[in-house]
C-alpha cells in the first residue's frame, strides 16, 4: 500500500476511532457524519510531510493531526449554515444542517471545535501541548480563520470588495488552516526559528487554493466538486471576476513558484512537502 494511503487510512481509523467513544446523541452522529465524510485531508497531510521535511516519525502528530481535521470540519459545519454561507451540498452529500437540522449542526460543529483542543493536549510533552494548542486558538479563532469568515460577511454586505479584500479574506479564511499544520509541525519538530516562513506559505497557499476553486468552478459541476457552487450563484465576488481566467492561472503559477523559493531558503529536506504542494497544484476538485 502507498504510504499516503496507509497515512490516510490510519488517520480515517483514529478519527472513527474518536467519535465511536463519545456518548451515543444526536450531536455524536452530526459529528461523524461531517468528520468521516471522506475529503482530501489536505491539513493533516501537510503536517505530515512537515515531520518527513524534519526526519521525524510522522505517527507523533497523529493527535495533532486529527485536531486540525476536527477544527476545519467544524468550520465548514458552520460555515455551509444558513446564517453564512446558506449551502447545500458539501462533500458530495447534504450539508450537515440539512441531514441534522441547524440546533444539532451547530453543536456538532462546537463539538468538534472543543475535541480539536482535547487532542491537542493530549501531546506528551506539557510544553509543546501548551504551544500547540496556543496555535489552534490564534490560528481558528478572532485573528485568524474567524476573523476571515467576518470580513468576508461584511464584504457581502458591503456589495463591494476589491483585490486587496479578498486576499485578505483568504489569507485568514482559508491560509490560517494551512499555516497551522505547517507550524505545528515546527512546534514538534523543535523548530520554532521555522514558523514565519511557514505562516507566510500557508498565506500563499490560502490566495491560491481560492483562485483555483475559482478556476475549478468555471468548469466544473456541484457533483464534480462535491459541494456548491454557491458563489457563482449568488453572484459573489471572485479572485476571476476581477482579474480574469488566465490572469488566475498565471497568479496560481508564480504563486507556486514563490512557495518554492521559500522552501529552498529552509534547513530542511523539503522533497515531501514540496510533492504534496505539487499535487495541490494539479488538483482537479
Amino acid at each position: 500500500m502507498p504510504e499516503h494511503d496507509v497515512r490516510l487510512r490510519v488517520l480515517e481509523e483514529e478519527l472513527s476511532r474518536q467519535i465511536e467513544q463519545l456518548p451515543p446523541s444526536r450531536i455524536r452522529e452530526a459529528m461523524g457524519y461531517s468528520l468521516l465524510a471522506g475529503g482530501k485531508r489536505l491539513r493533516p497531510m501537510l503536517l505530515f510531510a512537515a515531520m518527513d521535511a524534519y526526519g521525524q516519525d510522522w505517527h507523533a502528530a497523529l493527535p495533532v493531526a486529527c485536531a486540525i481535521e476536527m477544527m476545519h470540519t467544524y468550520s465548514l459545519i458552520h460555515d455551509d449554515m444558513p446564517e453564512m454561507d446558506n449551502d447545500t451540498l458539501r462533500r458530495g452529500r447534504p450539508c450537515c444542517h440539512v441531514q441534522f437540522g441547524d440546533t444539532v449542526a451547530l453543536l456538532a460543529g462546537d463539538a468538534l471545535q472543543t475535541l480539536s483542543f482535547q487532542n491537542a493536549a493530549d501531546t506528551p510533552d506539557p510544553a509543546k501541548a501548551g504551544k500547540l494548542c496556543a496555535l489552534l486558538a490564534r490560528k481558528a479563532g478572532a485573528a485568524g480563520m474567524c476573523l476571515g469568515q467576518d470580513l468576508d460577511l461584511a464584504a457581502e454586505d458591503n456589495g463591494h470588495v476589491s483585490l486587496e479584500q479578498l486576499e485578505e479574506i483568504e489569507q485568514y479564511k482559508t491560509g490560517c488552516l494551512f499555516e497551522l499544520p505547517l507550524a505545528a509541525g515546527a512546534i514538534l519538530c523543535d523548530a520554532p526559528q521555522d514558523i514565519p516562513t511557514w505562516d507566510s506559505i500557508g498565506r500563499t497557499l490560502g490566495i491560491l487554493f481560492q483562485i483555483q476553486d475559482d478556476l475549478l468552478e468555471r468548469e466544473s459541476s456541484e457533483e464534480q466538486m462535491g459541494k456548491s457552487l454557491s458563489d457563482a450563484g449568488n453572484n459573489k465576488a471572485t479572485a476571476l471576476s476581477l482579474f480574469g481566467l488566465e490572469e488566475g492561472k498565471r497568479r496560481v503559477a508564480a504563486g507556486f513558484e514563490d512557495i518554492e523559493g521559500q522552501l529552498a531558503s529552509m534547513q530542511i529536506d523539503s522533497a515531501p512537502v514540496r510533492a504534496l504542494f505539487d499535487t495541490m497544484k494539479n488538483r482537479t476538485h
